[in-house]
């Protein structure tokens, strides 16, 4: 275990690390595209066209990023990138979510209560 903390520290890898607020949301966007992919599969509906723009939002989301560093290097203001890097790892982890109750994951009650899966849910029972 020591071995591999010494590795982290000669990579810059520590958990204070501003890195981690690119690392963080990428590895979220990853898992929303594997989990909203999962569930397109499992309700039949894979359409290239929704999978574009995905991958699409995933990229602008990516360049938020980037431009929330390019900002904090040009003004100093290190609470811009991370208020965007925490916004874009909230929405993925929503995101996350959502992806895992249609698969049909126990998620908590006080979860799935926010999430709009639960409304298009009551929608279809209504109507």
């Amino acid at each position: 275990m020591e071995d591999l903390m010494n590795i982290m520290q000669q990579m810059h890898l520590q958990f204070n690390s501003e890195i981690w607020l690119v690392v963080i949301p990428v590895i979220l966007m990853a898992i929303d595209i594997l989990t909203g992919y999962l569930s397109a599969w499992k309700m039949k509906e894979i359409k290239s066209q929704k999978m574009r723009d995905g991958v699409s939002k995933k990229v602008a989301e990516i360049c938020y990023i980037v431009i929330g560093f390019v900002l904090r290097f040009a003004t100093g203001a290190t609470t811009i990138a991370y208020f965007i890097s925490i916004y874009i790892m909230y929405m993925e982890l929503v995101s996350v979510f959502e992806n895992a109750d249609k698969l049909g994951v126990p998620i908590p009650k006080f979860i799935s209560d926010k999430l709009n899966n639960n409304k298009n849910k009551e929608k279809n029972e209504n109507t």
